[in-house]
């Protein structure tokens, strides 16, 4: 019986699909490991018939009738959906033919090939441009469905195939939703296969030299290779320059499974896929024995008792138990020195910060990073409390090149957010005594959303997050001139430029008392979390005015917290009648502020007074009319205009100058009707594009 889409997925039980080739080591998996893979789901292709293991999928996508072989006693399709009842099967069955009444998914083919050559530009181009460089063997399936070249992932229209029948039977893993994808029997270092070895099995599933020298097919493809030490479908051929199979899933891999959290490996340690980075893992072993040994490193400034349930719950609930934590005590009021001193935790380790002024968040996680030794860390905050699993599910996606963070759950002290899940687990982090952590309801609902969202990712940022420290280290750190607010929109926008990808993973998930260490530093019980606290107001404020600076714009992002960059044009402002209130605030938005000529004496007492929140020295950069007019303006753009009729509406129209800039592509840049009046702009740089930034660490 024919099935839909949605049909065919039903037969889907689990989360992890082996992929069952012909190659000999298939002869040695143990009773024990078929027991192992049959508690999973599993799919063969072309003569897996000949074995007696039955699949759950059953991959016949390439052939639509009989006509490759001689009789029925040798056709593919008859001998596989007679032997296995129980599969499902895909396959394209000849409508005058008898199909021995089994289920069947149809799906149509799209063949492609790649090309050695092609290799510099393969490794270069992202996903959606990679099916671009390909060569179809007939473009009137993108057209039929109205679907652009680029993007490689199947759809439930066609699958793609090169190189031989494993490629598309690996697409239909993928369009089924499996993220723990297993080879079996995918050796590619030569033609033999398990086949070879059966005495009864026909010629047509056997390799040349067993009797597969009957089949032309066979002969054509032993006769075209040029390394005998690999499968054919393994290299270049004499009438092409191909990218072998094993390659072509290795690229699939990197582009576009990891990205979102699919694992794939390989049950053979000598088969050709390991020498493309596909990672050798034994049948009868979970996924999660690869997960490599981390460092969740934490600042702390005397919150011990956020720290402590920090600490145990990373311990109780991280898939390894002996991952590193790195602790940076930056101030300690309350024991916290003690309290570590006394575990017995020899993967805890701990530094303090003697120089008698605080380090901030931004330096003490660049000193824990810089101490690590491990290749991944975790970045942490002593009010998370980690979930079940959720360095593993956050691990999934880890790959150089991507930045990877956890999903919070939080109590209604923030307005909701689509990046995140408001739910009251408790206010605090003690297990009794006022609105306490209710532990084993927050367990439950991670439970619930991890099978909700098991295989959910959005482009996003915020903490907790996992990186690579060779990738931290290439975008320099933190930013210590950010001290402890705005450190991380700041990293966040590096990582961007440097073209990393930001990755949430909707599985991976942590409860978030929010702000313990800034706004909420002062809070002693429930009641003290309705107001914010002093000290951390005036750093926020320091530090907001310092990103403007940097970055021309405040913090923009979208509504899953990914970066949203504007270009950073060197700006010059010029003022007239600008006052003492006025010159706090036009001086951020400025790489130069020129102000009145009688306005000296304002503008020494400013730079005086401001110079030590800044790393930018302000007397560079705030200048009179006469500076102007004897040195000229260094800036890409100049804007003159009276303070006198400077209202908040148009101070706006400043904020988000350089965003109107980069919108428009002329001489003279087209503002607010209201602001013509106002604004004179004047672009001195006739060569600005829209890719220019400036970006100071």
């Amino acid at each position: 019986m024919k099935q839909t889409f949605e049909q065919l997925k039903n037969n889907k039980t689990s989360n992890r699909i082996y992929i069952l080739g012909s190659g000999p080591s298939v002869l040695d998996v143990t009773k024990e490991q078929w027991d192992e893979v049959n508690k999973h789901d599993s799919i063969g292709f072309n003569h897996w018939y000949v074995h007696d293991f039955e699949p759950t999928f059953y991959d016949l996508s390439y052939y639509t009738d009989s006509s490759y072989f001689k009789n029925k006693e040798e056709d593919m399709i008859n001998l596989a959906t007679t032997k296995f009842k129980n599969s499902t099967f895909i396959f394209n069955p000849n409508p005058n033919k008898k199909t021995n009444n089994v289920n069947y998914y149809e799906t149509l083919i799209n063949h492609f090939d790649l090309f050695e050559y092609q290799n510099k530009d393969i490794k270069n181009s992202n996903p959606n441009e990679l099916g671009k460089l390909a060569k179809y063997w007939n473009d009137d399936m993108f057209t039929h469905f109205n679907i652009e070249k680029g993007n490689m992932m199947p759809n439930k229209n066609y699958i793609y195939k090169s190189r031989g029948q494993l490629f598309a039977t690996f697409q239909l893993a993928i369009l089924l939703g499996y993220t723990d994808i297993r080879f079996i029997g995918i050796d590619l270092t030569s033609e033999d296969k398990f086949q070879d070895h059966i005495k009864e099995a026909p010629y047509t599933s056997k390799s040349v030299g067993h009797g597969g020298e009957k089949m032309q097919a066979r002969v054509n493809a032993e006769n075209g290779k040029i390394d005998n030490n690999t499968h054919s479908t393994a290299q270049a051929t004499k009438d092409g320059d191909y990218v072998g199979v094993h390659k072509l899933i290795s690229i699939f891999y990197d582009k576009y499974l990891k990205n979102k959290g699919i694992k794939l490996t390989t049950s053979n340690p000598n088969s050709l896929l390991t020498t493309t980075g596909i990672e050798f893992l034994p049948i009868e072993l979970n996924i999660e024995t690869l997960m490599p040994q981390i460092s969740f490193c934490i600042p702390s400034k005397s919150n011990l008792r956020y720290l402590k349930q920090c600490i145990r719950t990373i311990r109780n609930n991280a898939y390894r138990n002996d991952h590193d934590i790195l602790v940076w005590i930056d101030e300690d009021k309350d024991g916290t020195l003690e309290w570590l001193s006394s575990q017995k935790d020899e993967n805890l380790k701990f530094y303090i910060n003697n120089t008698g002024a605080l380090y901030g968040i931004a330096k003490a996680y660049d000193e824990l990073i810089k101490k690590a030794t491990t290749d991944i860390v975790m970045i942490f905050h002593a009010d998370m409390m980690l979930g079940e699993n959720a360095d593993f599910e956050l691990w999934r996606y880890l790959q150089h090149g991507n930045i990877c963070c956890s999903t919070r759950i939080e109590p209604p002290l923030h307005p909701a957010g689509k990046e995140k899940i408001v739910e009251d687990y408790g206010m605090w982090p003690e297990l009794t005594g006022e609105d306490p952590f209710k532990e084993t309801e927050f367990q439950t609902a991670v439970k619930k959303y991890k099978d909700k969202y098991q295989n959910k990712s959005t482009n996003g940022m915020f903490a907790p997050w996992m990186v690579y420290k060779s990738d931290f280290n290439k975008v320099g750190g933190h930013d210590w001139r950010f001290k402890s607010a705005r450190e991380d929109s700041d990293l966040f926008n590096r990582f961007k430029l440097e073209g990393y990808n930001l990755i949430q993973s909707w599985s991976s998930l942590v409860y978030h008392l929010t702000c313990r260490a800034g706004q909420f530093q002062h809070a002693k019980s429930t009641n003290d979390l309705k107001t914010k606290s002093n000290i951390w107001a005036e750093l926020m404020n320091y530090s907001s005015r310092e990103f403007i600076r940097k970055w021309g714009s405040g913090v923009k992002t979208d509504e899953y917290l990914h970066p949203v960059i504007t270009p950073k044009y060197n700006i010059g402002l010029v003022a007239y009648n600008c006052t003492k209130e006025l010159l706090p605030h036009l001086e951020i938005l400025a790489d130069t502020l020129y102000v009145d000529d009688d306005k000296t004496k304002l503008i020494n007492h400013y730079c005086n007074t401001e110079q030590i929140h800044t790393t930018e020295c302000l007397f560079d950069k705030v200048k009179t009319v006469y500076d102007l007019k004897m040195d000229g303006a260094n800036n890409d753009i100049v804007i003159i205009f009276n303070c006198n009729s400077l209202t908040n509406q148009y101070y706006q129209t400043l904020l988000n100058i350089r965003e109107t800039i980069y919108n428009q592509e002329a001489e003279f840049i087209d503002i607010e009707e209201t602001a013509k009046d106002i604004f004179y702009i004047q672009i001195m740089d006739k060569t600005l594009n829209k890719t220019k930034y400036k970006e100071t660490n």
